[in-house]
């Protein structure tokens, strides 16, 4: 198999089209597949108790980075409520909006992009990720500062602010300190970003087993483990 992490998702889609065996995304400027498993394994995994999932609100602050593309797609896709709390000028795009909305019709939850802080309240995750990055070197860091700082800042306020004494906060890694997070809520107790972390790497370990066909054959060996037992 290949894994490949490209500058330009139709690279990807170019490498998968001519490669003779399975071609995982390991980032496009589109899209974060790999990332997204490890993410919902995260929230799988610190889900809160007693909440079916069109209870669960998931709302990702700051750029619409192809992190937030994927796990808009991924939260629809398993019936929670997504939002996007950003600036209009790095809204997510409407066609993901879309993809998510058709999800709610088929597994219900819902899906927004809001400027409005009051979207905040009642969130059980905040996800954040860096204001630029891979693809924006052409851009100056001041003019990002000046489209997030600091009404997208995840500090201790935002995450008051969502009136959730147990809302957890999310990040893909690496993190600009004290840019698009606050050092108290990146390495404060609600933050699970280094679980997420240690997911992600379980996630791509799960992705290669699969499509090596690994898996298969080990299942098939404890089957019969169990039934030698």
């Amino acid at each position: 198999m290949v894994m490949s992490r490209v500058d330009r998702h139709e690279s990807i889609e170019a490498l998968a089209k001519y490669a003779n065996v399975p071609v995982i995304n390991g980032m496009s400027d589109k899209v974060h597949p790999t990332q997204g498993v490890g993410d919902m394994i995260t929230i799988f995994d610190h889900w809160p108790a007693g909440k079916k999932a069109d209870e669960i609100k998931v709302v990702f602050v700051g750029d619409a980075t192809q992190v937030c593309n994927t796990l808009c797609e991924m939260t629809t896709k398993m019936g929670m409520n997504f939002v996007h709390f950003g600036p209009a000028n790095h809204k997510i795009g409407d066609e993901w909006l879309e993809i998510g909305r058709k999800n709610n019709e088929q597994y219900g939850g819902s899906c927004i992009w809001s400027e409005d802080p009051e979207c905040l309240k009642g969130a059980d995750f905040i996800y954040t990720d860096v204001w630029y990055g891979l693809y924006d070197k052409e851009t100056p860091k001041e003019v990002y500062m000046a489209d997030f700082y600091p009404k997208y800042q995840v500090n201790d306020e935002l995450m008051a602010s969502t009136g959730n004494p147990n809302c957890k906060f999310m990040h893909c890694l690496p993190a600009s300190r004290n840019e698009e997070v606050t050092d108290s809520v990146l390495d404060g107790p609600n933050s699970v970003a280094w679980d997420e972390a240690e997911n992600r790497l379980t996630a791509q370990r799960g992705l290669v087993l699969y499509f090596g066909g690994v898996a298969e054959v080990t299942l098939d060996y404890i089957k019969r483990q169990k039934e030698v037992a």
